[in-house]
């Protein structure tokens, strides 16, 4: 019997929709022909907590946000034997996840990403996400990456974290957003561009001459392997 897939999201509800829509993408990817209907679909249980919106101000919300976090996870644990978070700053919290005994059904951002770059033999990515994540600090679950390799961020981040709120309140397919994106990806001088923020996939944005990796996907992707 395959195993159970949650998404937990809120930050933004969304995210958790287009993970939910990647998932079911890469299930037909990865199962080919054998895939025959609904009955070939994984069983996914999707638990949206709007509180979970606080993270975008980790700094000031830090705790209260945890909080939130930590009942979300107790609660679909009972359901799931996989689960991941749609949303790249909060998995953060992957060491307080590993304290209440759960982060064996954890699977983060963080381990797709450091796999993607390894499988691929990347040194320098360039990685775009909510000013929490690109600053490189302690509340990036990306940090420990800059002992290894060479990780660019955007040079305007207040530029990139006002993208983000454009995105929830206007959508990906706003020209302004989409106009204040790419003056946002020009700027940057890796090829490989991680989109480390559940909304930048949302961007109705394509580049030839850079690889924007959506990390949703790599997410998707390995949870999909997981249920098997």
């Amino acid at each position: 019997m395959r195993k159970k897939i949650g998404i937990i999201t809120g930050s933004g509800p969304e995210a958790g929709v287009d993970l939910w829509q990647k998932i079911l993408e890469e299930n037909k990817l990865f199962l080919k022909d054998d895939f025959q209907g609904d009955l070939d679909a994984p069983n996914v249980t999707v638990l949206s907590v709007p509180e979970l919106g606080h993270s975008m101000e980790l700094e000031k919300n830090y705790n209260r946000v945890w909080e939130t976090l930590e009942n979300a996870i107790r609660d679909i644990c009972k359901r799931v034997d996989y689960f991941a978070i749609a949303c790249n700053t909060l998995n953060l919290y992957s060491n307080k996840i590993e304290k209440i005994y759960l982060k064996h059904k954890f699977i983060s951002t963080f381990d797709v990403v450091k796999d993607y770059l390894v499988e691929n033999s990347l040194k320098k990515v360039c990685i775009v996400g909510a000013l929490p994540v690109i600053q490189m600090k302690e509340y990036s679950v990306f940090k420990p990456l800059i002992d290894t390799f060479n990780i660019e961020v955007p040079k305007d981040l207040k530029k990139v974290h006002e993208l983000i709120y454009d995105v929830k309140k206007y959508g990906g397919d706003s020209h302004k957003v989409i106009n204040d994106f790419r003056i946002i990806v020009d700027k940057v001088e890796s090829n490989n561009i991680f989109l480390a923020c559940t909304e930048l996939p949302l961007i109705k944005l394509k580049y030839k001459d850079k690889n924007l990796i959506d990390v949703t996907q790599l997410l998707a992707r390995k949870l999909v392997e997981k249920s098997f």
